[in-house]
């Protein structure tokens, strides 16, 4: 329950750091280098059981889901400048 609790925060913290930063590439980036240490793509229930983050896998795919949804916010800041 607590590991819930705590991934919750830290995705809220994540999606915080991406729509302060606007770097959803560099985001990701790290998350792959946090897979070399820790297992990038656990299970499920081995998530929720034993992990109190967000697993690389999980955070890779937010971090490109909210540039997939930015994506015209970038590209009109582009054509802007």
């Amino acid at each position: 329950m607590l590991n819930t609790y705590t991934r919750t925060q830290d995705y809220e913290a994540d999606m915080y750091g991406l729509n302060a930063s606007r770097q959803p590439d560099g985001f990701a980036q790290a998350a792959i280098h946090v897979g070399e240490y820790r297992k990038m793509s656990p299970g499920p229930i081995e998530e929720w059981v034993f992990y109190d983050h967000p697993s690389s896998r999980n955070r890779i795919y937010a971090a490109m889901r909210w540039k997939a949804e930015k994506l015209k916010l970038f590209n009109g800041e582009a054509q802007k400048q």
